[in-house]
């Protein structure tokens, strides 16, 4: 069996939540004997092998609106399809969905729904035909949690050909690492108590929310990662004198370890459902750290239980958000609680063995 999976980024070129996912999916079907590819575009061609991954990417020759296209793909993609048992779209990406119907990709196809399109409302008016076109040709949509299933409008049509299967965390990937570098382990002490916001910092992340708020909190802010709002992050903390918020940019999965560890709580503040599921919850769960994020009908608030986990709160809600850090930097007997609650959610909901064998039962009906 060969699995092909198409998506617009992947490891080593980009670092996030979704790329983790797609590699735990592709880790958990090698372990099972399936053959698997990710095909994914960068500014650079290359074919590499990584956990017994076949990564392809070709050039990117120009990107719109977050979509970058690549006409070598184009040329290839025919080869692409011939070559593999099955396709595995991670939605949304146009230029993958666009050229599957194209092509009229004749082959299952595997679509995994992370989230609907939110930041622009008239392209998605226009691409909503296109949309529905390749929902009614995929063989299985997979949602990532029910809760993102009922909330997305789009896929009421389809919850007949739907199924759940939560993301999890590959606990391997914090096994073995290295001690991070002596500035992080200086930084850590000298901070002293803060919270941890992990992620790319995109326009949905609510990281100005998450500005305005420190300037109330008990403790300092840790931001940890890349993207294009970083420049104006520092520029904020700068003019605006922020003494409590640290951005350290993107770091090793050893400074991220160690970071995770020695936080008191993670602080995911999204203010749109684009933040379906929130891959640092997993992480967050796994070490014992309670969690502080937004309702937005998605994932989060799946993994995130409100009083049990930690504090779910009004998206874009200022001084909800600097309430609910506050009442976690001066209570560690709650965030122990709540830790320890997140933990045994994790082992409940969302390891391997419960939720990979639920695509490789999808994979092997499907031939």
């Amino acid at each position: 069996m060969q699995i092909t999976h198409i998506f617009k980024t992947y490891f080593p070129n980009t670092h996030g939540g979704l790329e983790e996912a797609i590699r735990q999916i592709a880790r958990a079907s090698v372990e099972e004997g399936i053959s698997v590819s990710v095909v994914s575009l960068s500014k650079k061609a290359k074919e590499e092998i990584h956990e017994g991954v076949k990564t392809q990417s070709f050039y990117a020759n120009f990107e719109i609106l977050s979509n970058p296209f690549s006409w070598s793909l184009l040329k290839h993609f025919r080869t692409i399809i011939k070559n593999s048992d099955i396709i595995h779209l991670q939605f949304p990406w146009p230029t993958a969905e666009l050229l599957t119907l194209l092509f009229n990709v004749k082959k299952p196809i595997v679509l995994t729904f992370h989230c609907d399109i939110h930041k622009n409302k008239i392209l998605k008016k226009l691409y909503e035909p296109f949309i529905h076109a390749v929902l009614r040709k995929s063989s299985v949509i997979v949602v990532t949690s029910e809760n993102l299933k009922r909330a997305t409008p789009i896929l009421q049509g389809y919850r007949h050909k739907c199924r759940t299967v939560n993301l999890w965390l590959d606990k391997d990937r914090f096994d073995g690492l290295s001690e991070p570098d002596q500035a992080i382990i200086d930084m850590v002490k000298e901070i002293g108590v803060y919270g941890l916001f992990v992620g790319v910092l995109r326009w949905y992340k609510g990281l100005n929310i998450l500005l305005d708020a420190a300037k109330n909190t008990k403790g300092n802010i840790v931001i940890l990662g890349n993207g294009l709002m970083l420049d104006e992050l520092k520029k904020r903390i700068k003019e605006e004198k922020i003494s409590n918020v640290f951005v350290l940019g993107f770091q090793n999965d050893s400074a991220l370890k160690y970071l995770l560890e020695n936080c008191r709580f993670t602080v995911l503040p999204s203010i749109s459902p684009a933040e379906a599921f929130g891959q640092v919850l997993l992480e967050s769960c796994y070490f014992k750290k309670p969690m502080v994020t937004t309702e937005l009908g998605t994932g989060t608030s799946f993994v995130n239980l409100n009083g049990q986990t930690g504090y779910v709160i009004p998206r874009k809600d200022v001084s909800s958000l600097f309430e609910a850090m506050n009442k976690l930097f001066v209570s560690e007997v709650t965030c122990e609680m709540f830790g320890q609650n997140a933990y045994n959610r994790l082992q409940e909901y969302f390891t391997l063995n419960k939720q990979a064998k639920k695509y490789i039962e999808i994979y092997k009906s499907l031939l």
